[in-house]
C-alpha cells in the first residue's frame, strides 16, 4: 500500500456533497508519513493545524513554502502545527526536495495527486490549497497566503487562549476572514 493511503476513514461521497466549507468539521484521516509514521488528524484536535497540499513542481507552491516555514517557526511553540500533503508523482522527488530543504513538519505523500484519496477527501483540484483547521477540530480559512496565514493564526491563538481562559474546550464564534 502507498504511502499515505494506508487506511481512510471517511466517507468520500458524504463530503463531496457537502464540501469543505469553513465552519465545517474537518475530514478525518490517518495516514503515513514520507518518513513511515502515522498521522491522525485527530490526535491534533486543540492545535492549530495547517494542511498544506503541495508539489515539487508546482512554483507557487515553492514559493509559498518560505512563508509557511516562518509560520511555523514563529507560531509552533504556541500549538500550530503544519502537515504537508504533497501530490508528486513519485514519493522519489518529494524526499529528495525534503532532504534538501529540511521542512520540521510531517510530510505526507498522497499517490495519485489531485486523484489521491486525500485530496478528493478535501476537493482539492488545484495546488497550492491549505486548509487551516482550529482547536476545534474545524476548518477555520481555506487558501491562506502571505500576511494573510499569519493573521489567521493570530487570530485563532487569540480564540484559544480565550477558550482556554474561560475553562471552556469550545466557544462558537464566527469563522477567521
Amino acid at each position: 500500500m502507498a504511502v499515505g493511503q494506508s487506511e481512510v476513514k471517511q466517507d468520500i461521497t458524504k463530503v463531496k456533497l457537502l464540501g469543505i466549507f469553513v465552519g465545517n468539521p474537518a475530514p478525518q484521516f490517518v495516514a503515513r508519513t514520507l518518513d513511515d509514521q502515522e498521522i491522525k488528524l485527530s490526535d491534533l484536535r486543540g492545535k492549530i493545524v495547517l494542511l498544506d497540499f503541495w508539489a515539487t513542481w508546482c512554483g507557487p507552491c515553492a514559493a509559498e513554502l518560505p512563508n509557511v516555514r516562518k509560520a511555523y517557526e514563529k507560531y509552533a511553540d504556541q500549538g500550530f502545527m503544519v502537515v504537508g500533503i504533497n501530490l508528486d508523482r513519485d514519493a522519489a522527488a518529494a524526499r529528495q526536495f525534503l532532504a534538501k530543504e529540511k521542512y520540521p513538519w510531517p510530510q505526507i505523500w498522497a499517490d495519485g495527486g489531485t486523484k489521491s484519496t486525500l485530496a478528493k477527501m478535501y476537493s482539492v483540484s488545484a495546488i497550492p490549497a491549505t486548509f487551516l483547521i482550529g482547536p476545534d477540530g474545524k476548518v477555520a480559512a481555506k487558501d491562506l497566503r502571505g500576511k494573510k496565514l499569519h493573521q489567521a493564526i493570530r487570530d485563532l491563538l487569540k480564540r484559544k487562549a480565550m477558550t482556554e481562559e474561560a475553562g471552556i474546550s469550545e466557544i462558537a464564534l464566527p469563522p477567521v476572514p
